[in-house]
């Protein structure tokens, strides 16, 4: 464990100092200690079924946006590929494990891979860590009977709360280390962004209620976490997910999910070089 801790300091600082030069030049931020994977991407995964939440059917879906962003690449072919999702608000992976049965019972060639996104502090909640491993144990189990790729999709923390976000990719990376599966570090371009791009912001406020309820301009409150993921933050881990199934960088793509330009080529180069990376010290 020790030596995955040192190689994956290098490898974060790498990932910051770039992201630092090529998006903003400056060299100082944080530098916490993030687990290395065991797994990195080795082929293009055409045919994918995601499975999760809010968190990725915000936005038009995510799944939405990696098929753009395959369009615009000039990559997507009818009939070579497929993406779908199946989602549940505020779903936990236990949840999902009749409909992926279900799903699972496709035609052989319906999915090369099957992505698993987990609710948003499931894998760090002491009341719902036991349960969401044992959860994706079966899950993964599942998923191998059927020949198919089982891939983890790393969430992100509350905004301003990085310690959340180092948490999760802790957790989700020591489990996909554990099965011997690929994990996409969507978690960790949300911490390198919220660090690098602040003025970018990554999510949206939940509605919480109305206060002045009986006045002429009643306004809304809002819930004091949030969470869930701006187009902007959606855009981000579909270019993450480009970065990592396609091992190519969306640098220069043309599909912006309706964002300013220079803001999507921001997103673009950090989620590159998150994810080059990240999955750097396995490759050497």
């Amino acid at each position: 464990m020790s030596t995955h801790l040192g190689a994956s300091r290098l490898t974060l600082c790498l990932i910051i100092t770039l992201c630092s030069m090529l998006v903003l030049g400056s060299a100082q931020a944080k530098k916490p200690s993030l687990i290395q994977p065991t797994v990195i991407p080795t082929s293009k995964v055409n045919k994918a079924l995601f499975v999760g939440n809010s968190f990725s059917f915000y936005n038009n879906g995510v799944h939405n946006q990696l098929g753009s962003l395959l369009r615009a690449s000039g990559e997507w072919k009818v009939g070579n590929n497929r993406l779908r999702l199946s989602t549940l608000s505020g779903g936990h992976i236990y949840e999902h494990l009749d409909s992926l049965d279900f799903l699972l019972a496709k035609p052989q060639g319906t999915w090369q891979a099957v992505i698993l996104q987990g609710h948003s502090n499931e894998p760090i909640n002491p009341k719902k860590q036991r349960r969401f491993t044992n959860t994706i144990k079966q899950a993964v189990k599942r998923i191998q009977y059927k020949n198919l790729q089982p891939i983890l999709l790393m969430t992100w923390g509350y905004k301003g709360n990085a310690d959340m976000g180092i948490a999760l990719a802790n957790a989700y990376t020591s489990l996909a280390n554990e099965l011997d599966v690929l994990v996409v570090p969507v978690g960790v371009a949300f911490w390198v962004a919220e660090q690098q791009l602040p003025q970018i912001d990554l999510f949206v406020p939940d509605v919480l209620g109305l206060k002045n309820k009986t006045s002429d301009k009643p306004q809304l409150t809002y819930r004091k976490d949030r969470k869930h993921p701006s187009n902007a933050g959606t855009y981000l881990m579909a270019c993450v997910l480009y970065s990592t199934l396609y091992q190519q960088t969306p640098e220069g793509n043309i599909f912006t999910a309706g964002l300013d330009p220079a803001i999507a080529l921001k997103l673009q180069k950090l989620s590159w070089l998150v994810t080059s990376g990240f999955y750097k010290q396995n490759k050497e």
